[in-house]
């Protein structure tokens, strides 16, 4: 029997042969397994104390690719992978996402489409704390006395810099780069955690960081 593709085995599943369908899922499990383990790797998730497996996402990919099947038309002439692809995405991603939220311990608000994580600079580390976690940080037998008060100069700086950004802009930096839970968030984490676009994350980012050069000091 001639190997049936990813187009005449949709057809035949839209019009309710069962086999079709389970075949068609079947051929596109390793695309799907693929980019469970580009979007795991990429949200960060192997680190994080989420409970959230690769295989969590295979699952929820294999749900976006027989939603697919359904509104897929062939005579758009766009292959049904290229079709069920975003459908794919989508479902691993609003996984994530509903797992951060549900794992949020912070209440939110949502402020111009983003959601705002309410934290106070002094919440993380209030007063002189600050200064004592840097300190601490810092290895005595590496740096001279010098460097450790240069070193936490800067940090008082950096942190009176961010107290000056707008809200959205200080949530965002003070979660992409592990203010709050000392942990790096990738780019795609964070635009997840607050229910963006990698897109406009990026812009986000873009424009925080520039806002936080100005406020610096050193910067004139």
């Amino acid at each position: 029997m001639k190997k049936q593709d990813n187009e005449q085995l949709c057809a035949l599943a839209q019009k309710g042969d069962t086999e079709a369908r389970d075949l068609l899922l079947k051929n596109n499990m390793g695309f799907i397994r693929k980019t469970a383990n580009e979007i795991y790797m990429k949200s960060n998730l192997a680190e994080s104390d989420l409970s959230t497996e690769t295989s969590d996402l295979e699952q929820e990919g294999c749900l976006g690719l027989l939603t697919a099947i359904p509104l897929f038309d062939s005579s758009k002439g766009i292959k049904f992978l290229t079709y069920a692809a975003p459908f794919i995405r989508n479902t691993m991603t609003d996984l994530i996402r509903d797992v951060f939220s549900q794992y949020e311990q912070r209440m939110t608000s949502t402020t111009d489409g983003l959601a705002l994580q309410k934290i106070r600079l002094d919440e993380i580390l209030p007063g002189e704390e600050r200064l004592m976690r840097i300190e601490a940080i810092a290895d005595p037998t590496v740096k001279s006395p010098e460097q450790i008060y240069v070193d936490k100069e800067t940090m008082r700086e950096l942190y009176e810099g961010l107290g000056r950004l707008s809200e959205r802009e200080q949530a965002y930096l003070l979660y992409r780069y592990g203010f709050t839970d000392d942990v790096e968030h990738t780019m795609i984490g964070s635009a997840i955690h607050f229910n963006l676009r990698e897109s406009r994350a990026k812009t986000l980012e873009d424009t925080a960081m520039d806002n936080l050069w100005l406020e610096l000091p050193w910067w004139f």
